[in-house]
């Protein structure tokens, strides 16, 4: 795969989100909805599949990365309410290739999973699981898909793998698999079931491309601005020699990464200065720094003052602006970022420039961001097809739709924006805050 995108996302019997059809994502995805209408769940599910993918300490203990993850992502609670109980709860990830000229791929890479929950017995265990190729699940073809693999399907434990007839060739047969484990997924552990193979790993399809995906899934970062811990962003300096490239989720970690960027991209200094200029236009320079002998902190220089400024000696806001700056600015960019509420603690002047900042970026990346904020929807007037309302028809479970130019185009025409819409309840978009 080249420059994978997550392009859609599928669940059934998953909590209060019913996302039947798929939900499709495009380089830039602004969410709106009110409290409770899916959004976090929606972001759970990125989070859990990351989760699952990376290795944790506890793997030593006997504790599996999934196992692990499945406790953050709700255990036996992840179930539908409404749904019987024991009952199988499938998610659906599709990651389209984007090809160099740009352009989005049809064929696609589909990790698909169903967990088995009791919650009687408060677990949830992976009861299926298929990597394949093909068009889009909702879409019709007469052409197969092609399965990389097959775990559990028949009985658990058991699965096919698909393997080349004879190296070089593109025909390829199933070969059988034992004693796959149900606690942790098989894109991580193919290469040790291969071990009991006669196959060697690279003359399997799923060789290549399970090692692209986790690359790419790894990469994926969370922000939410509640968890941004100012106190330790002010007071934190970080040791010199760390390798962070990516804001951390509380955001301690920020002169390091300011520090490292600006090692790693000779233009990242600038950028971040005339970042900071759109919000404070005396800024003169801004900098990682080193205090005392292995510590980096950050300093502040304003024009006409020779003395530098600190973070403790900054508000809130513009603490928050900085780490949002360094998020998308970085010449480094994850393969997703996504951010919620980034509006949160910033002043409503500042709304133009963090929507700004969010569209340049998904230029270069693929973004998430969810917001209820009106200001920074105004924002967004101008990309209708990049915002997804999370809506509810029967009060109980919540769906997704995409906003249009042509849902919306009498309003437009009548000088109304996106965020005047959704300050007034507009059903339409969802409302506002209910």
């Amino acid at each position: 795969m080249n420059q994978p995108i997550l392009r859609f996302l599928t669940t059934n019997n998953y909590k209060n989100l019913h996302l039947e059809p798929s939900v499709h994502l495009n380089n830039l995805n602004v969410f709106i909805g009110s409290n409770g209408s899916g959004k976090s769940n929606f972001i759970s599910c990125l989070k859990f599949l990351k989760d699952c993918l990376i290795a944790i300490p506890d793997e030593n203990r006997g504790v599996s990365s999934f196992e692990d993850a499945i406790s953050k992502f709700g255990g036996d609670k992840i179930l539908d309410v409404n749904v019987e109980n024991p009952a199988k709860v499938s998610i659906a990830y599709c990651f389209s290739q984007i090809n160099q000229t740009g352009n989005l791929q049809k064929d696609s890479a589909i990790l698909d999973f169903k967990l088995y929950t009791d919650r009687q017995k408060v677990r949830a265990t992976i009861s299926e699981e298929y990597l394949y190729g093909g068009e889009d699940l909702q879409e019709t073809s007469s052409r197969q898909p092609f399965y990389y693999y097959k775990l559990h399907e028949r009985k658990l434990g058991q699965g096919v793998l698909s393997v080349y007839n004879s190296p070089g060739q593109e025909s390829t047969q199933f070969e059988p698999l034992d004693n796959i484990p149900t606690n942790s997924f098989g894109l991580l552990t193919i290469p040790t079931l291969l071990e009991n193979s006669q196959a060697p790993p690279e003359n399997t399809p799923v060789y290549k491309i399970r090692r692209e995906l986790i690359e790419f899934i790894s990469k994926w970062q969370f922000y939410n601005a509640n968890n941004m811990n100012l106190n330790l962003i002010r007071t934190v300096e970080p040791k010199i020699g760390g390798s962070d490239i990516y804001l951390s989720a509380s955001g301690d970690n920020l002169s390091l990464v300011l520090d490292n960027l600006n090692q790693k991209d000779i233009d990242f200094e600038d950028s971040i200065n005339e970042a900071m200029k759109s919000i404070f236009p005396k800024t003169r320079r801004l900098r990682a720094l080193r205090s005392g002998r292995l510590s980096l902190t950050v300093e502040w220089y304003f024009e006409g003052v020779k003395e530098a400024f600190y973070l403790n000696e900054m508000s809130d806001g513009t603490v928050r602006m900085l780490c949002w700056a360094t998020i998308l600015h970085s010449p480094l960019l994850p393969s997703l970022i996504v951010i919620d509420e980034p509006e949160l603690g910033l002043h409503v002047s500042w709304m133009p420039i963090l929507a700004e900042w969010i569209k340049q970026a998904a230029t270069k990346t693929q973004i998430i961001i969810t917001t209820h904020s009106p200001d920074l929807l105004d924002h967004f007037t101008d990309h209708l097809e990049n915002v997804l309302c999370f809506y509810s028809e029967n009060r109980t479970h919540f769906s997704v739709k995409s906003l249009s130019k042509e849902m919306l185009e009498q309003k437009l025409e009548e000088g109304w924006q996106l965020g005047d819409l959704y300050r007034v309840g507009d059903p339409t978009i969802g409302g506002w805050p209910w």
